[in-house]
């Protein structure tokens, strides 16, 4: 139960402004690993007639150009991830629960900053193309993989049925 309601409490602060505070901290990342990597090469959040979208400015056929991107099954999958990080704080001793934290938004950031950095390279590489298209919807997927991580790591759901079964 106490999953559930830190997942509804999550959904709702995200309705309510984190996707968007979630949505600039990935385009402020990847900007920066943009500027590393790739001439004219830059992503903004804008708003759209249905919420927000990236908007990515690169070279296209060795043109400046610019295409839009929505952010919902990219960032959405966030409040997976966030949810069970939040969850973990009250079954894990604090300094586990952190080190949990830092590693699986991290791996999820890296991740997503990684397939923001295929996009902008999307109208000029076939392989960036495909690569992109795949990754796309799974994040969910991605998500899943790192709470099925932690749950083998740290027996969070086994150590309470392990428990119960003892005492009886």
């Amino acid at each position: 139960m106490l999953i559930i309601g830190i997942s509804i409490l999550v959904f709702a602060g995200w309705e309510s402004g984190l996707e968007i505070i979630y949505a600039k901290s990935l385009v402020g990342t990847s900007n920066v690993v943009l500027s590393v990597v790739k001439e004219q090469t830059h992503i903004e959040l804008e708003k759209a007639k249905k919420g927000y979208q990236f908007r990515v400015y690169t070279l296209v056929g060795g043109r400046k150009g610019h295409y839009p991107q929505e952010i919902g099954g990219l960032l959405q999958p966030f409040v997976i991830i966030l949810s069970w990080q939040l969850f973990l704080f009250f079954v894990l001793r604090t300094r586990t629960a952190f080190a949990s934290l830092g590693i699986n938004i991290g791996i999820f950031l890296l991740i997503q900053v990684y397939l923001l950095y295929l996009l902008t390279g999307y109208y000029n590489s076939d392989t960036n193309k495909l690569i992109y298209s795949s990754m796309l919807d799974s994040f969910y997927v991605f998500a899943v993989i790192l709470v099925i991580k932690d749950n083998l790591l740290f027996r969070v759901f086994g150590k309470s049925v392990f428990h119960r079964q003892s005492l009886q």
